[in-house]
C-alpha cells in the first residue's frame, strides 16, 4: 500500500497551480506569437492620427486601426465598410449614407474607463470630416474635402445612423475620396481626452487595437475581439492575433531579418535587395525561387522628370522655353534601358504618358514617347542648335537617385544635349522645386484614389504647388479637367482622359520614366495577403500557417 503525505501536498498546492497556469500561459503566448504578422517600415512613423496619414507608412499603420465609409478591394473597386449602404440624389449633390449599427469603437479610457466603448454613429462621421477641414488640425489631407462641400449646410444628421453630405457641385470622384485614410472615422472623446498625444493613442473601429508604440523601435497592435466583420463562412475577422511593426532604416538588415523568419514580408525592396533576389529580367534567382512567395502588381505610381514650363519663371536662355526641345528630351530617353539597368525590370517603361498601368477606366491605346535618337537630334536641329552649339541642361536630383541621373545624362548627351548633374539634399530640393527654382528635376506621383483625375490634377493651372510642380497651364486642358470632375458617365470621362493625356504628350511638361509595380516578398507560410493598385495593406484575412 502506498501512503501519501497529504499535508505536504496541500502545502505546495498553490505552487503546482501557479506552475500549471504558467505552462498554459506560455503555450498560449507561443501560439499567439506564431500568429503575429511582422513587417518593417524603413521610413519611420511620426503619427497614428489618420488626419496625418500622408505617406505609405502612415497609411498602412492607420489602416489597421481605423476605417472609413468605404474600402478599396483587391480589384480597386469601392466597397462599403462603415457605410451599410448609400445613394446619391439625382442632382448628384446630396450623398446619403446609412451607417452600420453593429460597429463599436475600441475599448479605451477615453470612454469612462479602460473597459468602455460606445457605438459608432453618424455624428462621428460628421465630426471626423469637420476636424479634417479645421485649420487648427492643420491636416495635410484637408484638400480632400476643401472646396467640395456646400458652404451653408454641408452635413445633415437625419438620425443616429443616417448622414447626408451636400456638395457645392457634382463630383464624380467623391465616393472614392472617402476611401482615403484621411477620411477615417474617429471618436471625439479620444481627441479631447488625449489632446496632442492622440497621435500616439489611436482609437478606431478597425480590425486591430493599439497596444504599444516605442518611437523609432516597434509598434504592437492587438486583434480587435469585437470587430464587426466576419468572413464568408461566418468566422470572425481578423484571423491574426497581433501585428508587429519595426522601424529599421537599413534594408540589408531587413532582408537578413526576413531570412531568419523575423519578418512576414518585405515590400518595396531597394537596390541591395533587388540584386540579391532578382535577375536582370525581374525573376527570382537561385534559392529565392523556392525560398519565398514573390508577388508583383501594377502600382499607381509614376516616376518622372518634371519640367518647369511657366515662361516668367524660366531663365532667359532656358531650353525649356522650346517645346521641340522638351519633346527632344522625351525622345532621347530609352526607358527600357533604365528599367533594366536600375530596376531589374521590376518596373514598367513609361511609354504611354503620365498615367500608370493598372488605372481603372483608362484607355492606354495611344502612343506616348519611345526612344528615337534620330527624332531627338532632328528636333534639336529644328530648334536652332548644333554640335557646336549644344542646348544646355541641368538635372536636379537628390542623393538617392544619382545612378538614374548619370544614365539620363548619358542618354541626353548622345542626343546632343550638354548636361550637368546638380545634387541637393532631399528636403532642400523639395523646397526649391516648390518655389519654382528648378527647371528639370525628379518627381513621382502616387495616386490617392484609382481615378485618372487624381493624376491630371498635377497639371490643372488653378492648382498650386504641390501638385502642379511644372506650373503647366493650358486652357483646353483646364476645361477638360473641370468637365471630368463632374462627369459621372464613365465612358465620357474615359474619352476626355485620352484627350488630356494627348495634350501632355504634345506639350511635354514632363518626362515619364517608370510605371511602378508593388513587389512583395512573402514567407511561404503566409496566405491571404491581397494586393491592389494602390498598394494598400489589408491584414484582415491574412493567415499564418494552415
Amino acid at each position: 500500500m502506498v501512503s501519501y503525505n497529504w499535508s505536504a501536498f496541500r502545502r505546495y498546492l498553490p505552487f503546482y497551480f501557479l506552475l500549471g497556469s504558467a505552462i498554459v500561459s506560455c503555450n498560449e503566448s507561443s501560439q499567439k506569437s506564431s500568429n503575429t504578422f511582422k513587417y518593417n517600415l524603413s521610413v519611420g512613423l511620426s503619427s497614428l492620427d489618420p488626419a496625418f496619414s500622408k505617406d505609405l507608412a502612415a497609411m498602412w499603420a492607420c489602416s489597421h486601426v481605423y476605417e472609413g465609409l468605404f474600402l478599396l478591394d483587391s480589384n480597386a473597386s469601392l466597397s462599403p465598410l462603415l457605410a451599410d449602404s448609400f445613394w446619391v440624389e439625382p442632382n448628384q449633390l446630396y450623398y446619403h449614407f446609412l451607417i452600420k449599427k453593429n460597429v463599436y469603437f475600441h475599448k479605451n479610457s477615453c470612454f469612462r474607463n479602460a473597459d468602455s466603448t460606445r457605438r459608432l454613429s453618424a455624428k462621428d462621421v460628421q465630426y471626423s470630416f469637420e476636424r479634417l477641414l479645421d485649420y487648427k488640425t492643420a491636416s495635410p489631407g484637408a484638400w480632400v474635402m476643401k472646396n467640395k462641400l456646400d458652404s451653408l449646410r454641408p452635413f445633415q444628421i437625419v438620425d443616429s445612423f443616417h448622414l447626408v453630405i451636400r456638395l457645392q457641385k457634382a463630383n464624380a470622384q467623391f465616393s472614392q475620396v472617402l476611401s482615403m485614410p484621411y477620411c477615417a472615422v474617429i471618436p471625439k472623446e479620444a481627441v479631447e481626452f488625449y489632446g496632442k498625444n492622440f497621435r500616439k493613442n489611436p482609437v478606431g473601429t478597425g480590425p486591430f487595437t493599439f497596444k504599444l508604440w516605442e518611437d523609432g523601435e516597434v509598434l504592437f497592435l492587438k486583434k480587435n475581439e469585437h470587430y464587426h466583420l466576419n468572413d464568408k463562412i461566418g468566422l470572425k475577422l481578423p484571423y491574426l492575433d497581433y501585428v508587429k511593426i519595426t522601424f529599421n532604416e537599413n534594408k540589408k538588415t531587413e532582408l537578413f531579418s526576413f531570412e531568419k523568419k523575423e519578418l512576414s514580408f518585405i515590400s518595396g525592396p531597394d537596390q541591395s535587395i533587388i540584386q540579391q533576389v532578382f535577375d536582370r529580367k525581374g525573376n527570382p534567382k537561385g534559392e529565392w525561387k523556392n525560398k519565398a512567395q514573390i508577388y508583383k502588381k501594377p502600382f499607381l505610381n509614376t516616376e518622372y522628370m518634371a519640367i518647369l514650363v511657366r515662361a516668367d519663371m524660366l531663365k532667359k536662355n532656358s531650353v525649356m522655353r522650346h517645346k521641340k526641345l522638351r519633346q527632344a528630351i522625351n525622345y532621347s530617353i530609352c526607358r527600357e534601358e533604365l528599367a533594366e539597368h536600375l530596376k531589374y525590370n521590376l518596373v514598367l517603361p513609361a511609354n504611354k504618358g503620365f498615367i500608370s498601368y493598372g488605372m481603372p477606366n483608362y484607355d492606354t491605346n495611344f502612343t506616348g514617347y519611345r526612344y528615337n535618337l534620330e527624332k531627338a537630334k532632328t528636333l534639336i536641329a529644328e530648334a536652332g542648335y548644333s554640335d557646336k552649339n549644344r542646348p544646355k541642361l541641368d538635372i536636379h536630383i537628390n542623393n538617392s537617385f544619382v545612378e538614374m541621373s548619370e544614365l539620363l545624362a548619358y542618354q541626353l548627351s548622345k542626343a546632343g544635349f550638354e548636361v550637368e548633374i546638380k545634387l541637393h539634399p532631399a528636403d532642400m530640393m523639395m523646397q526649391l522645386a516648390a518655389a519654382g527654382k528648378l527647371e528639370f528635376f525628379r518627381r513621382s506621383w502616387f495616386a490617392d484614389y484609382p481615378d485618372a483625375e487624381n493624376y491630371f490634377a498635377c497639371f490643372y493651372s488653378k492648382n498650386s504647388t504641390p501638385p502642379n510642380y511644372t506650373r503647366f497651364s493650358n486652357p483646353i486642358f483646364d476645361k477638360l479637367y473641370e468637365e471630368v470632375c463632374s462627369e459621372t458617365n464613365a465612358k465620357n470621362r474615359k474619352l476626355k482622359y485620352k484627350e488630356m493625356e494627348q495634350i501632355l504628350i504634345d506639350e511635354s511638361p514632363i518626362v515619364p520614366i517608370f510605371y511602378d509595380q508593388s513587389i512583395r516578398i512573402v514567407q511561404k507560410n503566409v496566405s491571404g495577403l491581397e494586393q491592389n493598385v494602390l498598394n494598400t495593406l489589408d491584414l484582415r484575412k491574412v493567415v499564418i500557417g494552415n
